[in-house]
């Protein structure tokens, strides 16, 4: 059988499954079985054919079976697990797959013979650590290194694990939730357990999480735990959903307040997590070229003369400096760089997903480590000695670990010079923080708030950068992590406050359609009393283009609020989308009575008259918003185009002359005052201004010839010809031609 039948059987199987296809799915799943040939999986599906006979059976003779849910949800299970069994068992010896391999690899390396050899590791290393006769670096740095070769072990070991053995369920449990392993590998064993469910769903696996979660007394543990129970609960829907097991540990949970509270920052943090891409080409193309772009006799003011770094923080020395940084937007894109770091953005993925590349990271579980001093990276790249230098490290608020460990990686790779400078200035700085740390009262709940941001951006980094990542489920992926689609945990996803968060969330970032999601869900519920509800989701449905939907949801507020200046400009706004202009005007006119010193209003009433060819009356609202309190040379536009349009050049190029002198005028400015010294006769005049515009476009002429095409029919109602109008383009870019 060739890999891609097996995929395929595999596949069917698994739909089968999920569509409570039984019969359909034992015959797949026998098909793999016999290729396997494997006695104790051969028995197994005996056994299960044999309970669903039976099942089948005693349904036909209308026996009452109270008990029959749960025994098929139990067969369908089974099924599950044997179909991958099958698969793994049958690409296990020949997979290039890092999974496989490190299965071949492990074999025949118990769990439990694994924790013990890391035990008696730390103990020596232990030793060597505190022995004055032993303290020597390298003994320390070599014992280490076998210490984390060890933990390296460990983790392959629980990830490639499938299915789990009770065995080894009742070790891990140990292990993770007492403390006779360092809280770091705890935590690993942790991330081992999800790598898994990544690859293979075992229930057993999640059930670990849930307990650690729990009973665990360590921040790190638990909320890391419940991270990934999450998701691996959305991961696998079909399978988790159904699960009694699952259900009843997380009923012994759902009434702590903390547990509701974790779960909902959570969910905020990994819709957080959705926009990160959009905050890394922000960064990416828009911040940091905007700074690199500075005068260069800022930069050169700006660097230490020794290490050649820009310290931004001395711009406030020279208010010239920081006049000039305000014009230029720096400040204001800085500000917010700020802001969506102090609320948990992933601000600084586009500054280190290129530091992912250091041989460190081709060690799969050192995506997942928590950052602490005592690990051999941090000491070999900072330096035996520099313990205050990888506190600061450690205490950086906005760095999760994976950055940190790239952080030292760097300064391990420049030369002694600069690390050192880097270094002391670093080290200055860790008697400050120390200070500000003891002065603040311990935050507990803010501190949770930082691990679970951590953690997720840990993950993040792990399933968009880690070079063999298309190997798991790519669970970070959009949609795919809307935790209010998480059944089990729908009681707490699916609360009011948490709806409204989220759904403001995720339109304030673009997704529309999990907006619509959340506040229709929260529209719904019996104490959701906030009638804005309605605008919310019409405006999502407007913002995702779909106008017909918005209105429906704009008049629903209309009933009860009919006054609302804001809900009626987008109701007509709508019409005007649905191509409606004359129920867009009457709407239009009603927000005007309600607010009629507003400009944009008035101009955009101008715009809809402007569109049913009520061109006169259209020139009169304009008048009037340009008369208005801050009107700005906003109406000069329209009235100069509609005093074209309705053959009164002179005033027509009066507005095109003080939009030039009063404002800057656009490409389509001068295409415009073009049009109007041609429909004069002023030709050579005309084609100079055309010239103009062309230079406006960068000199693209298929882009003007576009821009004039697109005014034909305007200026043959004026009088200028076909003919004339296909040669004009020519004779304007005749200078260009001549060049070419």
């Amino acid at each position: 059988m060739t890999l891609q039948e097996i995929d395929k059987i595999h596949k069917l199987a698994t739909d089968c499954i999920n569509s409570a296809e039984v019969s359909d799915a034992f015959g797949h799943i026998t098909k793999l079985v016999t290729e396997l040939g494997r006695g104790d999986l051969n028995d197994e599906i005996e056994r299960l054919r044999m309970s669903y006979s039976f099942m089948l059976k005693y349904l036909e003779q209308g026996v009452m079976d109270p008990q029959r849910d749960e025994i098929l949800t139990g067969i369908r299970q089974s099924l599950y697990t044997l179909n991958d069994q099958c698969y793994i068992g049958l690409l296990e010896a020949t997979s290039p797959e890092v999974f496989y391999v490190r299965r071949r690899e492990l074999n025949n390396v118990t769990l439990l013979s694994i924790i013990e050899e890391y035990r008696e590791a730390l103990k020596l290393l232990s030793l060597v650590q505190t022995s004055p006769e032993q303290s020597d670096s390298h003994a320390i740095l070599s014992h280490l290194h076998k210490t984390e070769e060890i933990e390296t072990r460990l983790f392959n070991r629980v990830w490639s694990s499938f299915p789990l053995s009770q065995e080894d369920g009742k070790n891990l449990r140990l292990c993770i939730s007492g403390d006779i392993l360092p809280l770091h590998t705890r935590c690993l064993l942790i991330a081992a357990l999800f790598l898994g469910l990544m690859k293979f769903y075992d229930e057993c696996k999640m059930l670990i999480l849930l307990e650690a979660y729990q009973l665990s007394d360590e921040p790190q543990v638990q909320l890391r735990a419940l991270i990934c129970a999450m998701l691996g609960m959305i991961a696998h829907r079909k399978r988790t959903a159904p699960s009694k097991a699952i259900q009843t540990r997380l009923a012994a949970m759902i009434d702590s307040p903390e547990f509701d509270r974790d779960v909902w920052n959570i969910q905020v943090q990994l819709a957080r997590s959705r926009n990160t891409e959009n905050i890394k080409q922000r960064v990416r193309n828009d911040l940091i070229p905007n700074i690199m772009n500075m005068r260069p006799d800022i930069i050169d003011k700006l660097k230490d003369k020794e290490s050649q770094i820009i310290d931004l923080s001395d711009i406030e020395a020279n208010p010239d400096w920081q006049e000039w940084l305000d014009q230029s937007g720096i400040t204001r894109r800085i500000e917010e760089f700020n802001a969506m770091q102090l609320e948990g953005s992933d601000v600084f993925i586009a500054t280190f997903a290129h530091l992912k590349t250091f041989p460190f990271f081709k060690t799969l579980s050192n995506w997942f480590l928590p950052f602490f001093a005592a690990h051999s990276a941090v000491v070999e790249n900072l330096g035996a000695g520099k313990i205050g230098l990888a506190e600061v490290i450690q205490h950086a608020p906005y760095l999760c670990n994976s950055d940190k460990y790239s952080f030292c990686l760097s300064l391990g790779a420049l030369p002694e010079s600069q690390r050192s400078i880097m270094s002391a200035q670093l080290e200055e700085q860790n008697a400050a923080l120390n200070e500000a740390r003891q002065a603040e009262m311990p935050d507990e709940r803010k501190a949770r708030v930082g691990i679970i941001n951590s953690f997720i951006q840990d993950l993040y980094r792990f399933f968009k950068l880690f070079t063999r990542r298309r190997e798991f489920i790519a669970v970070m992926d959009d949609p795919g992590i809307d935790m209010t689609d998480c059944l089990p945990l729908a009681d707490v996803t699916r609360d009011a406050k948490v709806l409204e968060l989220l759904g403001a969330l995720y339109f304030k970032n673009g997704f529309n359609e999990d907006a619509i999601k959340c506040f229709t869900r929260l529209e719904s519920m019996d104490n959701a009393t906030d009638d804005h509800i309605y605008q919310k989701i019409g405006f999502a449905y407007q913002n995702a283009g779909n106008a017909a939907m918005a209105l429906n949801y704009y008049k629903r507020y209309e009933l009860l609020h009919e006054d609302d200046v804001w809900n009626i400009r987008h109701m007509a706004a709508c019409y005007r989308d649905l191509d409606k202009p004359e129920e867009a005007l009457d709407y239009y006119r009603r927000a005007e009575s309600l607010a009629p010193d507003n400009v944009s209003l008035a101009l955009t009433i101008g715009h809809v008259l402007l569109q049913m060819n009520r061109t006169r009356d259209a020139l009169q609202q304009y008048f009037k918003a340009d008369l208005m309190e801050g009107a700005r040379h906003r109406a000069w536009r329209p009235i100069a185009w509609c005093s074209f349009v309705l053959g009164d050049y002179d005033r027509a190029i009066d507005y095109y002359d003080r939009i030039a002198h009063d404002d800057k005028p656009t490409a389509q400015d001068l295409l415009n005052r073009g049009h109007v010294l041609l429909c004069q006769g002023e030709t050579r005049e005309a084609v100079e201004t055309y010239r103009e515009s062309l230079r406006l476009m960068d000199g693209d002429i298929t882009k003007f010839r576009d821009a004039f095409k697109g005014d034909a029919m305007e200026l043959r109602l004026h009088g200028i010809s076909a003919v004339d109008q296909s040669l004009i383009p020519d004779v304007v870019c005749s200078q260009n031609l001549d060049e070419r």
